[in-house]
């Protein structure tokens, strides 16, 4: 028996050196000889996962777990073999039940707090991180996951100090500084934040081009290219600022996503307008676009508030409908998005706010998800339906086809919980985002009001609530659903 365990000891040895198939070698040998030890079967199983061998790993951690149901390190085993499976749920259970066990280990709750995360349960995550920097305060990622959880939840001040914390331990910590800056603009701290957030591109791959980026000097009579980045909304927001940038230059050539170069040339933002993919013409200095506000120097106070920035195309009034009211509904964004499960709602769920009486409901969505089936109630009409569609090509050709009539109206509301905003020049008003920033405000003709929303913890959306009420989440959904329907009942009384 003494030889036995040597022999184990010898494993360990060799596992924590890396050396996992020599470990396994004396694993094997053991199990061979009929050692019925709860640690070897801890190691086999490591030695196992360490190779990707998962499923083999469960079973031996579960022997093991059987065996001695009051090792902690038993279950953080399992957590990490289902996290590397895919299985967070599962992950989460065994996570929680070592932190049950070693209740003064913060490796524990820092694990747990990165599944519940992954499973979207933001709050649970938030106090897994909350607890991990109580028992190790100098841990620079537990502090930067707490930041970012806490932002998520809106708790932005909170977020900041987590990042603080983070940064202060550990100064060169880039994903520490960007979710900062993140979370600096979100507090409306924009000098700070939009200087921060240039770091970006020490983790990002910049474009390269043949002449020099701009630092925002004035450069009279030479051109400047702008460049696109990121995503819809992302352009649609930044392209104010070209205007302000042609101030400091002799000529500005504005580049964009294709679907919203038709939008912009017809609002005149820049002197050229390019989609990306063409060709670059002749320039003298270059930045991106979303690189602006900073280089601008915006702040709360100056940042440009004329509306509507954006102009669409004449195009023909939607047909009347009973009611006085139209609703335009654009309810997800691009399913390739890889948070996309947060940026999107079934149609179904808005079911709520669909049985307000006197209102006529319009998609805006393009594209319309797989899932969702528009022909069901009739309650949600196409414009194609109205020969106002054909030939929707994207974002920024929708404008051109059809234009919410305002004659008669008591007002006209588009509900997005994206980033969807070039399609909705199409019915203006209250529009719900889970953006930092209310595009809906660059087409709009009429003042806007904002129907924010809130993230939903465990995913699958979020959830619509009027701006100043308490975030209604979870299980609680549909009554904010119908808080939401309750608003516009009241605006057609």
């Amino acid at each position: 028996m003494d030889n036995q365990q040597q022999v184990l000891k010898r494993a360990f040895v060799a596992h924590n050196a890396g050396r996992h198939e020599e470990a396994e070698v004396f694993c094997r040998t053991l199990v061979q000889a009929g050692l019925d030890d709860a640690q070897l079967f801890f190691l086999l199983g490591m030695v196992l996962h360490k190779t990707g061998r998962g499923a083999q790993a469960v079973q031996w951690l579960e022997r093991a777990a059987q065996l001695q149901p009051g090792d902690a390190r038993i279950f953080s085993g399992l957590g990490c073999v289902w996290q590397q499976l895919g299985d967070p749920a599962k992950a989460a259970g065994h996570f929680a039940r070592a932190a049950g066990l070693e209740p003064q280990q913060a490796n524990h709750f820092y694990s747990l707090g990165n599944v519940t995360y992954q499973l979207g349960e933001l709050e649970q995550a938030a106090a897994a991180f909350q607890r991990a920097v109580e028992l190790n305060p100098r841990d620079a990622e537990s502090w930067n996951n707490l930041g970012k959880c806490l932002k998520e939840l809106n708790r932005v001040d909170e977020s900041i100090v987590a990042y603080d914390r983070a940064l202060a331990l550990q100064p060169g910590y880039l994903l520490a500084r960007q979710g900062r800056s993140i979370s600096l603009l979100t507090a409306g701290r924009l000098a700070e934040g939009f200087r921060d957030y240039e770091l970006r591109w020490l983790t990002l791959q910049p474009r390269q081009f043949t002449v020099p980026r701009w630092a925002g000097q004035p450069i009279p009579g030479r051109t400047l290219f702008l460049h696109a980045e990121q995503g819809f909304g992302d352009g649609i927001q930044s392209a104010r600022y070209a205007r302000l940038a042609r101030e400091r230059c002799g000529r500005v050539i504005l580049e964009c996503r294709p679907e919203l170069k038709t939008l912009f040339n017809y609002s005149g933002v820049a002197d050229e307008v390019i989609a990306f993919g063409e060709e670059i013409p002749l320039c003298d200095f270059y930045t991106s676009v979303i690189s602006l506000p900073g280089m601008l120097g915006i702040t709360l106070e100056n940042i440009p508030s004329r509306t509507p920035y954006l102009q669409t195309p004449p195009a023909r009034e939607l047909p009347p409908q009973a009611g006085n009211l139209r609703v335009g509904l654009a309810w997800a964004g691009s399913p390739a998005h890889n948070d996309d499960a947060a940026r999107s709602l079934p149609l179904a769920m808005l079911a709520p706010v669909l049985a307000v009486s006197g209102v006529a409901f319009y998609s805006l969505q393009m594209p319309v998800p797989k899932r969702d089936e528009l022909g069901g109630s009739g309650r949600v009409h196409r414009l194609s339906h109205h020969g106002l569609g054909s030939g929707v090509d994207g974002y920024g050709h929708f404008g051109g086809h059809v234009r919410g009539a305002s004659g008669g109206c008591a007002g006209q509301t588009g509900l997005d919980v994206d980033s969807v905003c070039a399609g909705l020049a199409v019915v203006p008003a209250i529009r719900g985002t889970d953006t930092v920033v209310f595009h809906h405000a660059a087409v709009s003709p009429a003042p806007a009001r904002r129907l924010a929303c809130r993230n939903r913890p465990g995913g699958g959306g979020t959830v619509p609530s009027e701006t100043g009420k308490t975030t209604l989440t979870g299980s609680r959904r549909d009554s904010t659903l119908l808080t939401c329907a309750e608003i516009w009942q009241r605006r057609l009384s």
